[in-house]
């Protein structure tokens, strides 16, 4: 995770740095957008902020439908203890017991 982490932030840096570079060393670099010309670096930096919003939210729905498979998973195993807890209390002379353990 560690690992995940550093290359994630050499990853915001580089970009950072990137789009510094253009804005200091093309200041004319400008684009046309339909809220008027706009540098180009702002828009590098739109974009990647964008897409790390887009894969905050795949990552979000990965964890809930984790989590929701883990409370399927452990409602059915509460279930399947309670049926067998049932069936113990229907026939506790099928129940062994070991001599050196008291019940």
């Amino acid at each position: 995770m560690k690992v995940l982490n550093g290359l994630a932030f050499l990853i915001v840096l580089l970009v950072t740095a990137v789009a510094w570079a253009l804005y200091a060393l093309e200041p004319g670099l400008l684009l046309g957008t339909p809220w008027g010309l706009v540098h180009l670096s702002f828009l590098l930096m739109g974009a990647f902020g964008l897409g790390l919003a887009v894969m905050g939210l795949y990552v979000l729905a990965g964890w809930a439908n984790a989590q929701a498979a883990l409370n399927k998973r452990n409602r059915e195993l509460r279930q399947v203890r309670s049926e067998l807890e049932a069936l113990k209390k229907q026939h506790p002379e099928e129940t062994p017991v070991i001599p050196d353990r008291l019940p």
